[in-house]
């Protein structure tokens, strides 16, 4: 009977987390993916890629990586901001690198309206000296509204609360109708 406990629970779980899963935007910082930008700027060169490669409303992910011009060797102390702009909208992210990868900072937004969005990216290594490229990103998809979010986590949430009620209830029968010994 015991086994029977522990092999409903280890399927509920791995359906739970599967489904858990399937909600969520999967980002990977180490993507290769095409750059969207690659230019120079005062005293570096910047690529920058955004991921998705087709950015769509929700997450987006900027990796910039600045060389310096004279030895193209990379920068590992500077700081770095994205602003994406677009009609009265506009948001900013300070990029960061990691001591497991200092030549890649990274910065993440969400934005929740589609259409040509101006982006921004501002490099500093000195005080009180800071230098920007522009470049637009095309978003696709629709517009994120609070009623539409509300509507699929809510069916989300129904959904697991029949599923865990299935769950139970056939933990429960197989306690009820388990053979008993004689």
């Amino acid at each position: 009977m015991k086994t029977q406990i522990f092999f409903y629970s280890v399927i509920a779980t791995i359906l739970l987390t599967g489904l858990g899963n399937s909600f969520l935007h999967n980002l990977h910082a180490n993507q290769h993916e095409d750059i969207s930008y690659s230019g120079s700027i005062n005293e570096f060169n910047l690529a920058v890629k955004v991921l998705p490669k087709t950015p769509v409303v929700g997450p987006i992910q900027f990796q910039i990586l600045p060389t310096h011009i004279s030895d193209n060797t990379p920068v590992e102390q500077a700081i770095i901001e994205v602003l994406v702009r677009k009609d009265e909208e506009a948001y900013m992210s300070r990029a960061v690198n990691t001591p497991k990868s200092p030549n890649t900072y990274i910065a993440n937004l969400t934005l929740y309206q589609s259409g040509t969005w101006e982006s921004e990216i501002r490099i500093s290594t000195k005080p009180e000296i800071e230098h920007s490229v522009f470049f637009p990103i095309e978003v696709q998809g629709s517009n994120i509204h609070n009623e539409d979010f509300i509507a699929s986590s809510s069916a989300g949430i129904f959904f697991m609360f029949i599923f865990g009620i299935i769950v139970i209830f056939t933990v429960f029968l197989s306690f009820r109708y388990k053979n008993k010994p004689q």
